[in-house]
């Protein structure tokens, strides 16, 4: 079975093969290939060179196109600031609202590049491996639009403004998403990382955005898959009442095997699957983390399981870490035979 079947498969809660592996690789890949990252995303030719060499360097699954929230932002008139030669820039500053045109804002260059960037990984290696485009989602987007606030609640204060931010981000998310879905890609993955305790709220906020968004997504056969991050399980079934995403990345949780046995029971109940966020980076945890989510994968036979990384895999990371961490996937599920 090829990589791509088998997380679509996993997509539809029917994966009974080994859990796939997508992990988000961005600056590791400028890394990998020796070009600054900063180089890297505004040239396609090597943009889409690194992540096909990292793919193949370390055998996963699927290659996300991106994991940057400031392509978005920059594309909508906010400021950057690049801080290091393999790290995401930084929005530093938000943008001035009242003098955004719509019919402007698909024509960022690094917009332009990710697309053909996606576009040529469809082309080269599309047939085996899983493609996922990676965008910041409406409300995270919202809160880059109009600059650093520390609740959202706050929001409420500011509502015409608010408005018009949420208007601006969802225009161009339904242009970059429909442009993505029409290559023909797997999955789209929606980051809404934020550190707030009332995300589920803030979200009613963007709902109509998201109906539309995933609509599109559906519409071109491909599946919309929501990460989130410190996400308290038991909002969960809140969450899919609001949005009905076919998947739930689930980033900064640490999981034991009750948690695991109620997120089953969840995904067979609701059919959706959900990628359980792995701490690569993060060695004092991680091999207990990966070991206790193997085993109980192995057991329970859970069709609706895929690994991700805990958020971007750093830059830095032992090259070693990641082999041993996609070998032993691999052959855990292999010498199980499950």
């Amino acid at each position: 079975m090829s990589s791509k079947l088998l997380f679509r498969n996993t997509l539809q809660v029917r994966n009974t093969s080994r859990p796939a592996f997508i992990p988000f690789i961005y600056g590791l890949a400028a890394r990998i290939s020796q070009i600054p990252l900063r180089d890297m995303v505004h040239n396609p030719t090597y943009f889409a060179n690194s992540l096909e060499a990292a793919c193949k360097l370390f055998k996963y699954d699927g290659i996300t196109n991106a994991f940057d929230s400031s392509i978005e932002a920059e594309a909508c008139g906010c400021e950057l600031a690049w801080v290091g030669d393999y790290e995401v820039p930084i929005v530093t500053k938000g943008c001035r609202l009242n003098l955004q045109r719509s019919d402007d804002l698909t024509r960022s260059n690094r917009l332009s590049v990710l697309m053909e960037v996606t576009k040529r990984l469809g082309i080269s290696m599309g047939k085996e491996v899983a493609i996922i485009g990676v965008i910041t989602g409406p409300l995270s987007l919202t809160k880059n639009l109009v600059g650093e606030f520390d609740e959202l609640s706050d929001l409420d204060s500011q509502q015409p403004e608010i408005q018009k931010a949420i208007s601006l981000a969802g225009d161009l998310l339904k242009r970059f998403i429909k442009g993505l879905c029409e290559l023909r890609i797997d999955a789209v993955f929606i980051r809404e990382e934020l550190p707030v305790a009332n995300l589920l709220d803030n979200l009613t906020l963007v709902k109509d955005v998201y109906t539309t968004l995933f609509n599109i997504i559906r519409f071109y056969n491909s599946y919309p898959v929501l990460v989130v991050k410190n996400f308290e399980l038991e909002g969960i079934p809140n969450l899919h009442d609001l949005l009905r995403p076919d998947g739930v990345i689930l980033c900064g949780n640490r999981f034991n095997e009750d948690d695991l046995l109620y997120l089953k029971g969840l995904s067979e109940s609701l059919s959706i699957c959900f990628g359980l966020a792995i701490p690569i980076g993060d060695q004092s945890v991680l091999w207990e983390q990966l070991n206790l989510i193997n085993d109980f994968v192995i057991k329970s036979k859970a069709q609706g399981f895929f690994y991700t990384s805990d958020g971007e895999i750093p830059d830095d990371i032992p090259m070693e870490t990641l082999h041993n961490v996609t070998g032993k996937i691999s052959t855990e599920f292999s010498n199980k035979n499950i």
